[in-house]
């Protein structure tokens, strides 16, 4: 890919700030997401100085709230006219229930529901690359998940693994689903198992370290610039090689289920201002 341009979200720290770190020093078009820019601009002037590359560019938004998501996929149609790659990255552990102003469980809003939103928002510019990539960053913990749709945001109740567990099952579902009707297009989608990584959600969720973040990022950079995966799409990664997923992701039909389920609460995958992707 010559000077291609991906969007990394939550860029501030930990694995984001990492891979948009070693993408730009591979000469990739950065935009760094942060949730604000008090946090972002030193992130983006530190990592312009520490990469050498000097096309770096900041855009911001809440997670949290979905009209911020929209906003912020606002921002980068301002910036660019193509995207050669979307990482969604960005992640929340909450140990207690807590409910975002759009009246979603804070967990599942932030890890599933926004990146769901960001990339229909975002998916022209990646239809207006030769080929994108879009890559989520899930877990070994969605094997954890359970698809109670009675109780997908504790409703009934709540544990803070739990939540975390099914935002990455849901990450999984997405990307298998989003693999399917994006079909025949020039755009792949794939997700990750990074490895337990020293961050600040394990730290502080998990009360545990793991390896280093330069660790972390191997697998994802892989993802996002193997010339050998262009054509591939619809798989999880560890340690770079396709794994296998959790067993209910794998049930006939439940990634479409869930998709269904997902437009339910947040409208069409695709913003209306083009035509719908292909069915299945």
């Amino acid at each position: 890919m010559k000077e291609p341009t991906f969007l990394v979200t939550g860029a501030t720290d930990g694995i984001g700030r990492q891979a948009a770190l070693e993408l730009a020093q591979q000469g990739v078009r950065v935009l760094l997401h942060a949730r604000s820019r008090e946090r972002g601009e030193p992130v983006l002037e530190a990592l312009r100085r520490s990469s050498g590359n000097p096309s770096l560019a900041l855009v911001v938004g809440d997670l949290a709230s979905l009209a911020a998501v929209r906003e912020l996929a606002q921002q980068v149609r301002s910036q660019v006219g193509r995207l050669d790659g979307l990482v969604n990255n960005a992640g929340v552990f909450r140990k207690t229930r807590a409910l975002t102003g759009d009246g979603f469980e804070t967990t599942f809003a932030v890890n599933h529901l926004a990146p769901f939103v960001l990339t229909g928002e975002l998916l022209e510019l990646l239809e207006a690359a030769p080929a994108a990539r879009v890559i989520n960053v899930t877990s070994l913990a969605h094997e954890g998940g359970r698809l109670d749709f009675d109780n997908l945001q504790g409703e009934l109740r709540y544990d803070g693994f739990s939540a975390y567990a099914l935002s990455k099952l849901a990450n999984v579902l997405f990307t298998l689903e989003l693999a399917v009707r994006l079909r025949g297009s020039t755009i792949t989608a794939n997700c990750l198992h990074p490895g337990v990584v020293t961050t600040k959600l394990l730290t502080e969720g998990f009360g545990i370290g793991g390896v280093p973040v330069e660790r972390g990022t191997r697998c994802l950079l892989h993802l996002a610039l193997a010339p050998e995966l262009e054509a591939t799409t619809g798989e999880y990664f560890v340690d770079c090689r396709p794994a296998p997923i959790a067993t209910v992701a794998r049930e006939p039909g439940m990634p479409a289920r869930f998709w269904d389920h997902t437009e339910g609460l947040v409208g069409r995958f695709r913003a209306d201002r083009t035509a719908a992707p292909p069915g299945r």
